[in-house]
């Protein structure tokens, strides 16, 4: 049978074969134009049979569930019953709490200085907001099988336009029992695929709330570059246009005068352009478009245009005339993306234009994001993005999310991984917040700044800016916020900074997550029960998500310790928690390069981190992606935006290596494409594989490339990496056909303490013939083993020398040893690696020495406490499933 089914009043639609419409309606008026939540695409479900009536039930089937309704009533409390057919545990009946089981999804915004948001929307959402504000939306995943939306009454896209509902009952039901990654994939089918933003979105974004001047704007970009800060897009707020109203269309040509000049200045050194928009003031008699406007809507001139968002003509004339004269055009650089800020309520009307049930949030984000309604968008169209608040469920398809002016504070930090991941449950995958410190009495709070970099460094968008905070009376007194980093001591700024080019350097990995999100169903970040739903021990790590394919990230979002604020706060040490999943391959600490085997049970995995770390784990032996660090002295301006003519290939450690007879193969997919338009839906990617296997000491690593894109790059260089291992030897092998001898180079990194091996202007055609093969040189045999956690102790280590160093420590032999293991990546040898642990030994017994008799630390009670921390280490971990989540350990 076919995906629909009608009896009388009722209509059943097998949208897909665990997702079914129900619609009612008494005189059989149904509804098949899309709502802001469903697109309508053509159901992949089939009913198994028409629905035989037996007792006055009706049963429907398809392959994976069971419907069973009354046909002779109206919808009511158990007069439907959806099950499925794989576990009749799972199982709605019409009337069931949607919040029973439910995971959550996510609401519009952390306004009104919100710290958190309760997202069981039963209750009140936010503690600053009504929930008529919120749009709070339930989960589609549910430890209870099922997720139910209810649709009745929502607003159709009719004729290009919005209009009133005509149905009367109208609820979707999925029933995918605990298979989360199912329940996305359908829904991406029923709502539409989330679309894959710019690749220069997923890099750095810059705004604040600040009188720029087209000189002051200039200046600031230097600032990123002279000081080697990535940056791949520039926002203008509101003080862009005229003075006056909230809202405007047109520049203020006091401030830029030379307005085409500066544009091309900043769209020439590669950075997208952004700007914040106000609608409600409407189109007044001062803006640049207003007679054209008026002439659009038959309007004679003499007052200003109020706003009727709801108005089709109103909106069209908006959006096609005045936003398209900000535009930037073929021949014209302008705007690139809109900074949508609408702020002055939810309302389902303006003027004398109602659409019940609609918000304006979800029009503005519809309208801005498609450009054109109804417009019939070309092979290369340029990839729409907004910045803008939830407006409820679908608003998926219009990224990127802008949460709004949250309170920011250590509790506002710490809700953050919760909120972020939470919202994969609802498709919505690129949450963005305010990334900034606290201000007034937490303006010296330098290592909220931190944390809140690195937190949003590590999450879907990292996008500063200040909500004014960053000036105003504060100025005078220096209780300002710090957007810009260099503004903090360099004991913070640095932290900052490499976080900000770690994420530059992962970008081939977010992104590849990215553009595979639609396909699998997972988000970038995502809460840790999707690694396996049926593990209850994944349930409430909120403080941790899992990260692309292969990593978990914590970001550390408490204080080193309550009474410290100011430069003493870059001697915070921090004891934190992260739970590694079950997994037949294990993983692999990413800072201290402590191996973990999970085949049986989860592990607590326990250490302590400084003000430059960011906790996490990899999959032993998994393959990163990543763009090489940019070179000494290069822009790092608007890195993301570029294809990849280089590429790492970064192996984390695992056990097979250190294990005599040890084996172990792992390969990945990075996808590459012209990152602007919207030619990747033509398939118009190129896939770049690497595929490893080690056995014997050995690595046997092989390419393939795959498909393409109208601009790739002609040649690649190809680095591979392997931290946390001895010195190799390498060598390159091509095949017969290659046309050239390709140039490679194998050093030993000191920093990762590994070697890099790279291959250097490969021909891509000629990829898929290059392999390399690097051997482990069997002189460090016992001393192998050593290795592991090295990575982590030279951390340690150096957060030891560079504290004693700075207070002035006397040196001499009483360091010899943790200063020589500091320095191990410099020193590696098959005799240095035999002796690590008595070398370590010793530089502890120093350090221990040193905190026991050296006046200057006995005087710095706080130094001392750092480095006695960074000495026990903190490390540990513990079989079984995590304990309830506790304060944070602080060791002060």
């Amino acid at each position: 049978m076919g995906p629909v089914v009608v009896k009388g009043a009722w209509r059943f639609t097998a949208v897909t074969d665990r997702v079914v419409r129900i619609e009612h309606d008494g005189a059989a008026r149904f509804v098949d134009e899309p709502t802001a939540a469903f697109v309508r695409s053509p159901p992949k479900g089939a009913w198994l049979s028409d629905g035989a009536v037996s007792n006055d039930w009706a049963e429907l089937n398809t392959t994976g569930i069971c419907v069973r309704y009354r046909p002779d009533v109206s919808p009511d409390a158990g007069t439907v019953v959806v099950t499925s057919r794989a576990n009749e545990l799972f199982r709605w009946t019409w009337g069931d709490d949607p919040a029973d089981g439910n995971l959550r999804g996510t609401a519009r915004t952390m306004d009104a200085g919100a710290e958190t948001l309760d997202l069981n929307c039963n209750n009140k959402v936010s503690p600053t907001m009504d929930n008529s504000q919120m749009h709070c939306t339930w989960g589609l995943v549910s430890r209870k099988g099922w997720a139910v939306v209810n649709d009745t009454g929502m607003p159709v896209l009719s004729e290009d336009w919005f209009a009133p509902s005509r149905n009367t009952v109208d609820v979707s039901v999925f029933v995918h029992g605990l298979d989360f990654k199912g329940a996305m994939v359908d829904f991406f089918h029923a709502a539409g695929p989330p679309p894959t933003p710019p690749r220069w979105a997923l890099g750095t974004m810059f705004t604040r709330w600040f009188n720029f001047d087209s000189d002051s704007t200039i200046a600031a970009i230097d600032d990123f570059e002279s000081r080697s800060m990535p940056l791949d897009a520039w926002i203008f707020d509101m003080n862009w246009h005229l003075y006056g109203p909230w809202g405007a269309f047109t520049w203020n040509a006091n401030s830029f005068p030379r307005l085409q000049s500066m544009l091309d200045e900043i769209r020439g050194r590669g950075l997208p352009i952004g700007a914040n928009m106000h609608e409600h003031d409407g189109i007044r008699q001062n803006e640049q478009t207003y007679a054209e406007v008026c002439k659009a809507l038959g309007r004679a001139p003499g007052q200003d245009i109020p706003f009727d968002l709801y108005n089709q003509s109103y909106a069209m004339a908006q959006e096609h005339i005045a936003i398209a004269e900000l535009d930037s055009t073929a021949i014209r650089q302008g705007i690139d993306f809109s900074w949508i800020d609408y702020q002055q309520g939810e309302d389902d009307h303006f003027e004398g234009t109602r659409v019940p049930n609609l918000n304006p949030t979800i029009v503005l984000n519809y309208l801005r994001f498609t450009g054109k309604v109804g417009a019939q968008q070309g092979p290369t169209w340029p990839r729409g993005m907004v910045l803008s608040r939830w407006g409820g469920l679908g608003n998926h398809r219009y990224p990127l999310g802008f949460s709004g002016d949250q309170a920011h504070s250590w509790k506002g930090l710490a809700f953050l991984p919760y909120f972020t991941s939470t919202a994969a449950n609802v498709g919505y995958n690129y949450w963005s917040h305010d990334t900034v410190g606290g201000d007034q009495g937490d303006a010296a709070d330098y290592e909220l700044s931190v944390r809140w970099v690195q937190t949003s460094a590590w999450s879907p968008v990292l996008r500063f800016h200040d909500k004014g905070a960053g000036n105003g009376q504060c100025s005078t007194s220096d209780v300002c916020a710090r957007v810009s980093p260099w503004d903090l001591p360099n004991a913070f700024f640095e932290p900052i900074r490499r976080a900000l080019q770690e994420r530059d350097e992962l970008i081939p990995y977010i992104y590849t997550a990215a553009t595979k999100s639609a396909a699998t169903g997972l988000a970038l970040v995502r809460p840790m029960y999707y690694e396996d739903p049926a593990d209850d021990s994944l349930y409430g790590l909120d403080a941790q998500y899992l990260f692309g394919p292969d990593m978990v990230i914590s970001p550390i979002t408490a204080p080193s310790g309550p009474e410290a604020k100011g430069f003493e706060q870059a001697l915070g040490a921090v004891n934190w928690t992260v739970f590694a999943p079950r997994s037949p391959g294990g993983w692999v600490d990413r800072l201290n390069g402590d191996l973990y085997s999970t085949a049986e049970a989860g592990t607590q995995v326990r250490s302590v981190y400084g003000i430059s770390d960011v906790p996490g784990l990899v999959r032993q032996g998994a393959v990163v992606p990543l763009r090489p660090p940019a070179p000494r002295g290069s822009s790092r301006l608007a890195r993301a935006k570029q294809t990849l003519d280089a590429i790492e290939f970064r192996i984390a450690p695992a056990d097979a290596f250190y294990t005599p007879g040890g084996r172990i193969s792992a390969s990945v997919e990075v996808v590459d494409d012209d990152g602007v338009s919207t030619d990747y839906l033509n398939g118009n990617q190129l896939r770049i594989t690497c595929n490893y296997t080690f056995r014997g000491g050995r690595f046997d690593v092989d390419f393939n490339a795959a498909g393409g894109f109208p601009g790739q790059p002609y040649r690649v260089d190809v680095r591979l990496a392997f931290p946390q291992l001895p010195p190799m030897k390498g060598s390159l092998v091509t095949s017969a056909e290659a046309s050239i001898n390709y140039d490679e180079e194998l050093v030993y990194d000191r920093s990762m303490l590994g070697s890099v091996f790279t291959l250097k202007g490969i021909l891509l055609r000629e990829l898929p013939g290059v392999s390399a093969h690097l051997e482990l040189d069997p002189a460090y045999g016992a001393g192998l083993p050593n290795l592991v956690g090295v990575l982590g102790r030279v951390r340690r280590a150096r957060y030891i020398k560079d504290a004693l160093d700075r207070l002035g420590v006397t040196y001499g032999d009483n360091r010899a040893s943790l200063t020589s293991y500091v320095l191990a990546g410099t020193q590696m040898s098959p005799e240095f690696a035999a002796d690590l642990p008595k070398l370590w030994d010793a530089a502890m017994a120093e350090t221990k020495a040193l905190l026991d008799g050296d006046k200057g630390l006995k005087s710095d009670s706080r130094r001392a406490r750092f480095v006695a921390a960074m000495a026990a280490g903190g490390a540990g971990a513990d079989q079984g499933p995590p304990e309830a989540p506790e304060e944070v350990v602080a060791l002060v």
